[in-house]
C-alpha cells in the first residue's frame, strides 16, 4: 500500500496523528492531538520512514485498534519490544486508571484531563512545594 492508503485508514480507525516539518529539521510525526495530547514523538530523516514509524507506534500504543489489527503480524511483533518515546515538551501525567501516558504540549501545568485512552477525568495533584 502507498502512503496516501495507509493514511487514509489510520484516519479511518480514528487513530490521531500529526506530521510536519521544517526544511532541513528533519520530519516530526506524533501520534495524538493538541487537545488531547500527545502520547508519543518522533523525527524523522526521510518520508519513506513515516509509514513505518506510524504502524509500529500505532501497533504498540493502540494494539486493539481496527487498524492496527490489520498490520502484518511482523509489524505488531516488532511493535510489541518497541520504546515509545514521550512528547518532550509541554505538561505530562500518567492515568491512575489505565497507566496511559498524557501530554499536553500547549501547557506547563496540567490540572485535570480526560484520558484519551480509558475516557477517564484525572484530577492532577499539583507537585509539593519544598
Amino acid at each position: 500500500m502507498n502512503l496516501t492508503e495507509e493514511l487514509q485508514r489510520i484516519y479511518d480507525s480514528e487513530v490521531n496523528i500529526e506530521i510536519g516539518w521544517v526544511w532541513d529539521g528533519g520530519i516530526n510525526v506524533r501520534l495524538g492531538d493538541r487537545m488531547n495530547g500527545y502520547e508519543a514523538e518522533g523525527n524523522l530523516k526521510s518520508v519513506a520512514d513515516i509509514l513505518p514509524w506510524l504502524q509500529e507506534a500505532i501497533a504498540h500504543l493502540y494494539p486493539e485498534s481496527e487498524y492496527a489489527r490489520t498490520l502484518n503480524p511482523e509489524i505488531r511483533e516488532r511493535a510489541a519490544r518497541r520504546v515509545s518515546l514521550p512528547p518532550r515538551t509541554g505538561a505530562r501525567a500518567i492515568c491512575p486508571h489505565c497507566g496511559a501516558p498524557y501530554a499536553s504540549p500547549n501547557l506547563d501545568e496540567l490540572i485535570a484531563f480526560t484520558c484519551p485512552q480509558c475516557g477517564n477525568f484525572v484530577h492532577v495533584q499539583p507537585p509539593k512545594l519544598q
